[in-house]
C-alpha cells in the first residue's frame, strides 16, 4: 500500500512538472515580450511612429510632408512604460477593426487611431479609423484602448524630436 502511494505521489509531481513546462500559450503562460510597436493618430491620423524604425512623422497633411519626418529612438524607460502599457491593454482580446465609442459618437473632423503591437508570438492590429475626435469611452475596453493610444502618443510629442519639428501648416477645428 505504502508503495501504491509513493508510486501515486511521484506521478502527480511528474504530472504537475510536464504541465507546467507544457504550457505554452493557454491560461497561466507567460505572456509574449513585446518587441516592438507602432502608432497611428490624430486628426485623420496624419500622425505616426514605428518604434522598430524610429520613424516620427508629425503630419501627412502639408504642402512638404517630408518637412515633417524625422527618426526617433526613445529612451529605455520610456519603451518600458509603453511596453508595460501595452501588455496591460491586452491587444490581442481586440478586434482588427473596432470603434472604442460605438457606433453613437460621431466629429468632423474624425480621428484615426491605429495600434500595432509586435510580439515574440507575431503582430497585432487593432485599427480605429473614422472615429470621434475624442479620448472618451462608456466601456472599460474602449476607455484602455483610448487611455493607451494617448498616453503613447503624449510621450512621442514629449520628445525632443517632435518639437524640433515646425509648426503644422494646416488646423484643424
Amino acid at each position: 500500500m505504502k508503495r501504491a502511494l509513493a508510486l501515486l505521489s511521484a506521478l502527480a509531481v511528474i504530472l504537475s512538472l510536464a504541465g507546467c513546462r507544457g504550457a505554452g500559450s493557454g491560461a497561466g503562460s507567460a505572456p509574449d515580450e513585446i518587441l516592438s510597436f507602432a502608432l497611428t493618430w490624430n486628426v485623420n491620423g496624419i500622425s505616426s511612429y514605428d518604434s522598430a524604425t524610429g520613424r516620427l512623422v508629425k503630419t501627412t497633411d502639408a504642402t512638404h510632408p517630408e518637412d515633417y519626418v524625422t527618426t526617433c529612438t526613445l529612451p529605455a524607460r520610456t519603451m518600458e512604460e509603453i511596453r508595460s502599457l501595452l501588455a496591460s491593454l491586452d491587444a490581442d482580446s481586440y478586434p482588427d477593426e473596432y470603434n472604442p465609442m460605438g457606433s453613437l459618437l460621431a466629429s468632423i473632423p474624425s480621428m484615426t487611431l491605429i495600434l500595432t503591437v509586435r510580439t515574440d508570438g507575431g503582430e497585432k492590429t487593432i485599427r480605429a479609423e473614422n472615429i470621434s475626435l475624442s479620448f472618451h469611452s462608456d466601456n472599460g475596453k474602449g476607455r484602455a484602448f483610448l487611455d493607451a493610444c494617448r498616453t503613447i502618443s503624449q510621450l512621442l510629442m514629449e520628445t525632443e524630436e517632435w518639437k524640433a519639428l515646425p509648426e503644422y501648416e494646416f488646423f484643424y477645428k
